[in-house]
């Protein structure tokens, strides 16, 4: 599966680099007709995060972001500064079909593993964002600053007994970068259980990056930068990935 992503900032579509702020790149699309154009293009889901939730989740872009996504009519998996039971509720109800659990998942478990009892499991993807290690890889938060004292295959364990099969990984060092995706990380994940549907995230820059990716078993490829800065299409990226 291809899944078009869009990062939403001060009510704009922006990229990163590997997660810093001061490296914001602003693109002049607006949110809801780019989500369309995707939708158009064949995508069957697409991403989105809010920025601005996430560096403070008292700003959240509910209004902004639910506006734009009000006539889409694939599904879609949001996330960004979601902290308690009640921004798990309000996204469902406004039409997510998925909500993404990133720093919470990791530091506070038991409370996400209530979310995931309260609402079900297909309605999570847990997010799990990585730096290689001499120890392998560990699970990092807060905008990638703390590292998890759970290393990356207990937490999936951890989740999969819940009954999550979404991961969405990604490893640092490519986030933003396009510099090719890392191929060892969906290896090792796929390797350690075949069931889950690990969404692969951060470097892709070419469409034979998306065939080694769909060659791994991977359940879902992201991408933000590439599409936006027109290295390739929705469609050239879905009949790669299908022809693969």
């Amino acid at each position: 599966m291809i899944i078009p992503a869009l990062d939403v900032l001060q009510n704009q579509i922006v990229r990163l680099y590997q997660g810093k702020y001061d490296t914001a790149q602003f693109y002049p699309f607006e949110l809801g007709a780019r989500l369309k154009e995707y939708a158009d293009s064949g995508a069957t889901k697409l991403h989105l995060v809010d920025l601005e939730g996430a560096r403070d989740p008292s700003k959240k872009q509910w209004q902004h972001i639910q506006a734009a996504t009000k006539a889409l009519n694939v599904p879609y998996q949001v996330g960004g500064g979601i902290r308690s039971e009640q921004d798990v509720s309000d996204w469902l109800k406004a039409g997510a079909n998925q909500v993404v659990i990133g720093s919470m998942a990791v530091e506070k478990r038991e409370q996400v593993k209530a979310w995931i009892e309260q609402f079900g499991a297909e309605h999570f993807v847990i997010a799990l964002d990585v730096n290689k290690t001499a120890n392998g890889w560990a699970p990092a938060t807060h905008g990638w600053l703390n590292e998890s004292e759970f290393g990356l295959l207990e937490l999936v364990d951890f989740y999969v007994a819940l009954g999550v099969i979404d991961f969405l990984c990604t490893d640092i060092s490519k986030d933003g970068t396009m510099t090719g995706p890392s191929f060892a990380l969906y290896k090792d994940l796929i390797n350690h259980n075949a069931n889950i549907k690990v969404q692969a995230s951060g470097g892709v820059s070419s469409l034979d990056d998306i065939k080694k990716l769909n060659e791994l078993g991977v359940g879902g490829v992201i991408l933000g930068k590439s599409l936006l800065d027109g290295a390739f299409s929705v469609e050239e990226a879905l009949a790669c990935y299908q022809n693969a």
